[in-house]
């Protein structure tokens, strides 16, 4: 059930807004446009972001917002720390569109006229208790449940970009990284942070291979320093056959955001990159079977990814996908090895084809085969 709608005057402006999104990297991302829905209908308000260090450096420089950067509160003296940081703030309105117990306390820590949370769909950890108002909640993408909160203070106009702030040194190390790549830059994620997202190693091999026998193509491949990314890309590396350049733990964050605004397409599965690709306007094939790619799939051009959700409930959970809960989510390694060869290729395939690529002229992808 759906929590009511107070009657709000939109035309209101506070002196200031304050958002608290702390973490994680994709959600970040997918907060932005939720901060430049607010510069616009909301010009001459001040407007801050509570971020958590981790995250702050993928949104610093971002027009017109100024960062907070927090660490999350661990323990008594911590949190004391804390408030005395936001109490040098002066909030009026704070919309709180993350519900964790440390989201929360950070909610307690801050002084604000109006304190707005999620509504009981997405509400966790007691987050009513913290808040004030709550934002009716639906079954939709979270970059929506987000944009909800500017629908709830009377926003009608919904912008939907994200123009991250990157610098000339930035862009020039993505340049250098490519400098030399033909034909397709296809970037590849080999692993997320989570092992039961990720696809098996020896699909991203079949995959790729078939790809590179059909279509003029370079893999890029991307992900973080250490653990089952280095590994998992020198395996791949060895029986890949085509040119392939190994920047796994190569790039800070930036640094890899500049690069994903400079590659042709992004192979990824659910992790962070994906999104920083749809912010950097890069087309994404996702590999989605733990969560609904239509809850933290690619937004902007969903047409691309390959979402098994359904089957895995069905056959793993042995329930019926029509029926489970919006939180639900299949926590088994066997989910991703649903999405098949196949389906990735003609995915791949469909958006190369989309975006004016021209395959090898002895392919039968030259014919749709």
């Amino acid at each position: 059930m759906n929590d009511p709608v107070p009657a709000v005057d939109p035309k209101a402006e506070p002196e200031s807004i304050a958002v608290l999104r702390l973490s994680a990297l994709g959600d970040v991302i997918m907060t932005v446009p939720l901060l430049r829905t607010l510069q616009r209908a909301y010009p001459r308000s001040k407007l801050y972001w509570i971020v958590s260090r981790p995250f702050h450096t993928i949104i610093q420089g971002l027009s017109g917002v100024e960062l907070i950067v927090i660490d999350k509160p661990r323990g008594l003296r911590s949190f004391l720390q804390l408030k005395r940081q936001l109490g040098t703030y002066h909030i009026d309105w704070l919309l709180a569109p993350q519900a964790s117990m440390r989201a929360n306390l950070v909610t307690l820590a801050v002084k604000a006229r109006r304190k707005i949370g999620f509504g009981a769909l997405h509400a966790r950890d007691f987050q009513r208790w913290f808040v004030k108002e709550y934002v009716p909640a639906e079954r939709e993408h979270l970059i929506d449940s987000f944009l909800r909160f500017a629908t709830y203070l009377g926003v009608r106009e919904r912008v939907v970009q994200w123009d991250l702030a990157l610098s000339e040194d930035e862009l020039a190390w993505a340049r250098e990284q490519l400098e030399g790549c033909s034909g397709i830059k296809l970037a590849v994620v080999l692993a997320a942070s989570k092992a039961e997202r990720n696809w098996p190693a020896e699909y991203y091999l079949q995959c790729l291979n078939r790809i590179a026998e059909r279509w003029p193509v370079t893999v890029i491949l991307i992900g973080a320093a250490g653990g089952s990314e280095q590994a998992k890309a020198e395996e791949l590396k060895q029986g890949l056959r085509a040119p392939v350049r190994d920047l796994v733990g190569k790039s800070n964050l930036r640094q890899l955001t500049a690069l994903l605004g400079q590659v042709d397409a992004l192979l990824a599965p659910d992790t962070g990159p994906l999104h920083i690709a749809q912010a950097m306007q890069t087309p994404v094939v996702g590999l989605y079977a733990v969560a609904p790619a239509k809850k933290t799939g690619p937004y902007v051009e969903p047409q691309w990814t390959v979402d098994v959700f359904d089957q895995a409930v069905a056959t793993l959970l042995h329930r019926d996908p029509q029926r489970v809960g919006w939180r639900q989510r299949v926590h088994d390694p066997r989910a991703l090895r649903l999405i098949t060869v196949d389906a990735v290729v003609a995915k791949l395939e469909a958006l190369f084809r989309h975006y004016g690529f021209v395959p090898h002229q002895h392919s039968s992808a030259a014919t749709g085969g």
